[in-house]
């Protein structure tokens, strides 16, 4: 009997869904480029909004596959 370890779909979901939202993906990558080498800046609200379109995506997705 083999046995076999689950496997957890969401970061090749996530990874797929990061696509679908190239501009807040662009902002929070110029953020990153803009704030280097200045302590205490962060980019943290631009970081919320990729998470945000990115969660849209993955919902109806990992719902779909935990279905199964």
């Amino acid at each position: 009997m083999e046995d076999d370890e689950p496997v957890d779909p969401m970061p090749a979901i996530r990874s797929g869904c990061i696509k679908t939202c190239p501009k807040p993906l662009a902002n929070y990558e110029a953020c990153k480029e803009r704030i280097k080498g200045k302590p205490g800046a962060d980019c943290e609200i631009w970081y919320y909004e990729l998470h945000h379109c990115v969660d849209k995506c993955v919902a109806p997705k990992i719902f779909a596959a935990t279905k199964e």
